[in-house]
């Protein structure tokens, strides 16, 4: 069996602590993000008149709803 020291073992019980902390702030994280390109990827800029709508049909001609140009889907970058 192992021995363990009360100092050791209050150690161990932040360094685990610590770890789940972290882990569960990357996965949310993570999550975030997937759900922002999840919703980005459905915006369009408009060429013309640089109105950004949000248009789900999956065409990849989308007419602007503010001049009526035809603009093609791009991937919109993040600033």
């Amino acid at each position: 069996m192992f021995q363990i020291s009360l100092d050791g073992l209050i150690v161990l019980y932040l360094v685990g602590i610590l770890i789940v902390v972290f882990l569960s702030m990357a996965y949310a994280e993570w999550r975030r993000r997937r759900r922002e390109r999840r919703i980005r990827r459905n915006y369009v800029i408009c060429v013309i008149c640089d109105h950004v709508f949000e248009d789900d049909s999956g065409e990849e001609l989308v007419e602007c709803p503010r001049c009526g140009a035809l603009n093609e889907r791009t991937k919109i970058l993040e600033i």
